[in-house]
């Protein structure tokens, strides 16, 4: 069996991932999984912490590759959040954040956080930034989607198909796109990173990957 860099770099090696079906997908091609999937390489059989639902594609993907992968749904969580209709409920922040994320300070190598961030409301953007900056070990990387338009944006799921491709799904939340962010808002938000990387496609989806 190889080391965890022998099987990295086999997973990035031209051709190691098989894309023929991927023509047939609703697939784009991601910068940003290929440069985040690059920074796991220094921590042998990192923990990777996926914010989005369970896709035995993505699972396979990083398992494979040596990874840890946790999943938890933040989406789902924030729905059911913002669902709650109990009298008195507490504001959504108590609700959301104490209920989510109960991991280790610097627990992870990684974050997949999609497009989570355009669909919080305000009071919880800086607070989550914060938490899952926490979350991360120095070196570890959190790779962010963020859409530059804001008329006509579908909720949309994704899943790893290979470290260059990306697959999205129709989702069936009722979530609605909150704001777009200026690039140096994002600078500013995650500003406790020490370095970040941007890649703007023609779909106007942002791959912003930062660096701890």
């Amino acid at each position: 069996m190889g080391t965890w860099r022998e099987k990295l770099n086999e997973f990035l090696s031209p051709g190691a991932a098989a894309t023929t079906a991927a023509t047939e997908r609703n697939t784009r091609t991601s910068l940003g999984v290929e440069q985040f999937v690059g920074s796991l390489a220094d921590a042998p059989h990192p923990s990777v912490l996926d914010l989005g639902c369970v896709w035995q594609a993505t699972v396979s993907f990083f398992t494979q590759a040596g990874c840890k992968l946790y999943t938890e749904d933040l989406f789902q969580a924030l729905h059911q959040a913002r669902a709650e209709t109990r009298p008195k409920a507490p504001p959504l922040a108590e609700r959301f954040l104490p209920a989510v994320l109960k991991y280790p300070e610097e627990h992870f190598r990684g974050i997949l956080a999609w497009d989570l961030f355009d669909y919080l409301p305000e009071e919880l953007v800086e607070p989550l930034a914060a938490r899952l900056c926490t979350l991360i070990e120095p070196g570890g990387a959190l790779l962010g989607l963020f859409h530059n338009r804001g008329e006509n944006v579908r909720f949309l799921r994704y899943r790893v198909v290979d470290p260059r491709t990306l697959e999205l799904l129709p989702g069936t939340l009722p979530l609605r796109l909150e704001r777009t962010y200026a690039n140096r808002t994002l600078l500013n938000l995650f500003g406790a990173f020490r370095s970040s990387r941007t890649f703007v496609g023609r779909d106007n989806l942002r791959e912003f990957l930062v660096v701890k």
